[in-house]
């Protein structure tokens, strides 16, 4: 999940918060003032200026009390207002941020800086329609304004306006090329454009700018760990909380790169660290529940895993109707449920054994599903009149649950799997047809797929795809006959394959059919079935069929970590890397295991 939804991009960028600059000469005042009675400081326009001088400083806290005395005073400053404002927002009083830099509007029509710091409020608020207009009204008032040119950029990525983004950040660096907050900026539209190289120059430029950029040094574990430099990306979140020991975010994203490194005792002291820090923090909670399910532990996992709606790039279940965390945990019978799925294809493979089982124990049960496995539904008896996601829509008098909370509401675990027999049959007529298809074929038949679906292994998923060419070695005994199972992208492998003559007679009429039904037809033909961890293991593993599994070192927590089998799929065999990108090996032990049984 993480990083497959993009439909709330760009949420890290920082919108720069203009603090205005000190107006009056300041000579002859004490460097330090505890309290702002002091008789060397008795007219307003000194207790304007120290608190102007105070928040120039640093010191924000002795500056608010500066502000708020002059508040209280009656003081009508457009200044204090609008400074008094950004420390609000800073604090995350963001109400009354935006009502007391509108009242320096109000006294100051014409004051770019307070429509800047506006629209920053605005956009932290969520209302990027207003955040944008007050953001280009400063620039109206100031064209040359970098840091307003910028906060736009910030709202435009919100928006996912890329293109406009982008224009905006490129026109505040080329006014200011020394705005480490631009660069920063850049760096995320440049990552979202998957131009990762450029992403990463952008932001070390932004640390080259403001060596203790936090946020920067964040971002940059995240590109690197995306280029897959998994060592220097915990280096810069490392080097993050030095600067910042109280920063959850970067404790969450070091325990995403730990998880990856294999270090999933520090990932998940991390990642606790960070809901400790900011005890609502929902991608911790998601995260951690991806520790907790791949080291066995489905019951807290699972509890935890309810989070994946509220991240910041929420899953979307296919019904598109709202859905929040789930905090009963029990399905109720009296009431009619629709299950919907959510995520992937293999995702509804392999959880849809659990719809049957629900109506055989009495629940009204209705199933949303991806429309291209509906044939293969009713086939299977899941379900005889299976819901599209927009008719899904208009079911509203019922609970709606998502596929993948059902295992949480049947109390799934490793010694409790509740279905492991086959639950998913291609219809007798088109067995036969693929049997007779490959009737010709008089060696062992094997079916292959090495490619998952490349937008979904961006993060936690990278590194489960192989190339074609790797299973050369198992092409060296000549005994065998390949299957490509493998469909788009990847697919285009086989035409520089070096064991092409190795596949079988009708592969193109293979390649040509997409209907998960006719590929169930193909698999119960097939001998055995070797994949990496796509769709077609959960369908090989949901018929029954014998199918070996290639694992990365770190997988997908549904493989567990350790053993060579899955409580999932009772016929299946799991080939774990030994070692990081080592798939060599792996094949190595295939080929031999292969040749041991064949």
């Amino acid at each position: 999940m993480e990083g497959s939804d993009r439909s709330k991009q760009g949420k890290n960028q920082v919108s720069t918060v203009t603090t205005f600059p000190i107006p009056y000469a300041l000579e002859g005042f004490k460097e330090n003032h505890t309290s702002i009675t002091n008789s060397s400081i008795s007219s307003k326009e000194q207790i304007i200026n120290q608190a102007l001088k105070l928040h120039s400083q640093g010191n924000i806290s002795e500056a608010k009390k500066y502000y708020q005395y002059c508040i209280d005073q009656g003081f009508s400053n457009h200044k204090i207002l609008s400074n008094y404002g950004s420390i609000l927002k800073d604090l995350g009083n963001l109400q009354e941020a935006k009502l007391a830099t509108r009242k320096a509007i109000q006294l100051k029509p014409d004051y770019a800086e307070a429509y800047c710091n506006l629209g920053s409020i605005l956009k932290d608020l969520g209302n990027l329609q207003e955040a944008k207009l007050a953001t280009r009204k400063a620039i109206q008032l100031k064209p040359d304004f970098a840091i307003a040119h910028s906060n736009l950029g910030g709202i435009f990525i919100d928006i996912g306006n890329l293109q406009d983004a982008e224009l905006a950040i490129r026109k505040a660096i080329q006014l200011k090329p020394d705005l480490a907050s631009a660069h920063f900026n850049l760096g995320i539209i440049l990552k979202d454009l998957e131009k990762l190289y450029d992403a990463e120059l952008a932001t070390r430029k932004a640390i080259q700018l403001k060596p203790d950029y936090t946020e920067a040094y964040t971002q940059l574990g995240n590109i690197l760990r995306d280029l897959g430099n998994l060592d220097d990306a915990e280096l810069s979140l490392r080097k993050a909380i030095e600067l910042k020991p109280d920063f959850a975010d970067a404790y969450s994203k070091l325990g995403n790169i730990l998880r990856d490194l294999g270090n999933l005792h520090d990932a998940e002291l991390s990642l606790r660290k960070a809901i400790a820090l900011k005890p609502n923090f929902a991608d911790a909670y998601f995260n951690l529940s991806l520790i907790e399910l791949l080291k066995g532990n489905y019951q807290s996992g699972l509890d935890n895993y309810e989070y994946r709606f509220l991240t910041n790039k929420p899953i979307i279940p296919h019904c598109k109707r709202e859905i929040k965390k789930l905090t009963n945990k029990k399905l109720q019978k009296e009431n009619k449920t629709l299950v919907v799925t959510e995520q992937g294809l293999g995702d509804t493979l392999q959880y849809m054994r659990f719809i049957p089982y629900l109506r055989n124990k009495g629940f009204d049960i209705s199933f949303c599903a991806q429309k291209k496995l509906h044939t293969l539904i009713k086939a299977s008896e899941i379900d005889p009149n299976p819901l599209t996601p927009d008719q899904a829509k208009h079911f509203l008098d019922c609970d709606v649950i998502p596929l993948l909370s059902l295992p949480r509401s049947l109390g799934i675990t490793p010694r409790n799997s509740i279905v492991s027999k086959p639950y998913i049959f291609p219809t007798n007529k088109l067995v036969k047809k693929w049997k007779d298809a490959l009737s010709q074929e008089k060696k062992t038949i094997i079916g292959i797929n090495w490619q998952g679906n490349p937008d979904v292994e961006k993060n936690m998923l990278r590194g489960r795809s192989l190339s074609l060419e790797l299973f050369s070695t198992l092409s060296r005994n000549n005994n065998l006959k390949f299957v490509s199972l493998q469909k788009g992208f990847g697919s285009e492998q086989l035409k520089n394959c070096s064991f092409r003559y190795q596949f079988v007679g009708c592969q193109s009429e293979i390649d040509s059919t997409w209907d998960f039904l006719e590929n169930a037809a193909i698999i119960a033909n097939c001998d055995l079935i070797i994949t990496s961890d796509t769709s077609i293991a959960h369908l090989a593993g949901g018929m029954g069929k014998k199918v070996w599994l290639l694992l990365r070192d770190i997988p997908y927590w549904t493989w567990g970590l350790e053993g060579d089998s899955s409580f999932w799929y009772p016929s299946m065999r799991l080939f774990r890397q030994k070692e990081r990108h080592n798939w060599n090996e792996v094949m190595n032990r295939v080929s031999e295991q292969l040749n041991n049984e064949m």
